[in-house]
């Protein structure tokens, strides 16, 4: 019962201070926040709600779509109430195009109809209120990408240090894999990439014990409630996850899946219930039937897409991969594992292994929406190659 109290009162602190930062970041003035975006439009950033990087290919999709959205709800200065902000996050729309809803928006030329969007936190939109204050959309994707670039390049040489130079690169593979660059350069999917970075750095500093580890997954689940839109929230549980199975190789089999096992349903409790506090919290202070909403919506992306079967949903995203890469990845490992056979790691092969399965079944449950937004969904699967890069890695005695 002690420990049940524990993870109530780390909820509740982690709900106040999600509600606290909201009230303060609509407290910022909106005039700065418009002048931003003004600077942003006028270079001609954000002129398509969708466009390609690089190549025009589906996995290489730029959501501008979404990005538009947070800075619509970030410089929106309605008549509102503080609290509706907080709870429901206005912004005005003419339901065709986000980014053209946002140049009306800040130019003034046109009065659209005003929206409310109370599913989410939008712990994102919140923090570009006090971005939006110094510097532009586009000046800040650029430091995004760079202090993101930083991060992951500590979380690989810490890997290397802890787990060896192939757990390091089977990490790293895993992202350039689902295209992680993508997810640098947006504000839609660059939290969900930030918090499965900082939960590794956690994992991989400061988790000693099972406990510890149940707890840091079930902040983690909170945390990606608040800031996730849906994207790619299993990679917040799988990547840390899977090197914190690496890391207890000293453990029996056994006590590895009970403590996977709790961690999986603490982050799931974590990121599942805060959700519909949201919904309840803004139902009972808005008047605003956002609890409805939440579960029809939630009916919905959980539901069928059409004819679409939940196994088209589920072959959509695995079929983003580039699977070739990834055989030829597994090749060199199980050939340098022939030179170097390292027995020890036999007993982390079947827990990494187990860890492909909840990304699956993720697409097979919320078939709907992972069919329509494959191009972005499909980034879950780096977790399914992270953990069969390093089921083979570890069997590789490296020195030799």
């Amino acid at each position: 019962m002690k420990r049940v109290w524990r993870y109530c009162l780390v909820w509740v602190g982690l709900i106040a201070c999600f509600l606290l930062f909201g009230v303060v970041s609509q407290l910022l003035p909106g005039k700065p926040i418009e002048r931003r975006v003004e600077q942003t439009l006028s270079g001609n950033d954000l002129a398509d709600d969708f466009c390609f990087a690089v190549v025009c290919r589906p996995e290489l999709y730029m959501d501008n779509f979404t990005d538009a959205l947070i800075l619509n709800q970030a410089c929106n200065g309605g008549k509102d109430s503080l609290w509706v902000k907080v709870m429901l996050n206005p912004r005005r729309t003419d339901w065709q195009s986000e980014c053209g809803s946002l140049r009306h928006v800040v130019e003034h030329d046109t009065v659209l109809p005003q929206v409310y969007y109370g599913r989410y936190w939008h712990g994102s939109t919140f923090v570009m209120r006090w971005l939006l204050q110094v510097e532009d959309y586009t000046w800040l994707r650029l430091a995004f990408y760079v202090l993101s670039s930083l991060l992951l390049l500590w979380v690989c040489v810490a890997l290397w240090r802890r787990l060896g130079a192939l757990v390091a690169a089977s990490y790293l593979l895993s992202l350039l894999l689902v295209n992680v660059f993508i997810m640098q350069l947006s504000i839609q999917f660059l939290p969900v990439l930030l918090i499965a970075l900082g939960a590794t750095l956690w994992v991989l500093y400061r988790v000693k014990t099972p406990s510890q580890m149940l707890l840091a997954l079930f902040v983690t689940g909170v945390l990606t409630t608040f800031f996730d839109l849906l994207t790619c929230p299993v990679l917040t549980w799988g990547m840390p996850m899977c090197v914190y199975l690496l890391m207890r190789e000293e453990d029996a089999v056994g006590r590895q899946l009970v403590v996977a096992g709790g961690a999986s349903m603490l982050w799931a409790v974590g990121y599942g219930v805060s959700w519909v506090t949201k919904w309840v919290l803004a139902t009972l202070t808005t008047g605003e039937n956002v609890l409805r909403d939440g579960f029809r919506e939630f009916a919905v992306r959980a539901g069928e897409y059409q004819d679409v079967s939940r196994w088209d949903a589920l072959i959509r995203n695995v079929d983003m991969v580039q699977w070739r890469w990834v055989f030829v990845v597994l090749a060199i490992m199980a050939v340098l594992a022939l030179f170097g056979f390292r027995r020890k790691g036999l007993s982390r092969v079947f827990p990494c292994l187990l860890l492909t399965l909840p990304p699956l079944l993720w697409y097979m449950v919320a078939a709907e929406h992972s069919y329509l937004h494959f191009w972005f969904t499909y980034r879950n699967m780096a977790v399914v190659l992270f953990a069969l890069f390093s089921s083979v890695a570890c069997l590789v005695k490296v020195n030799k």
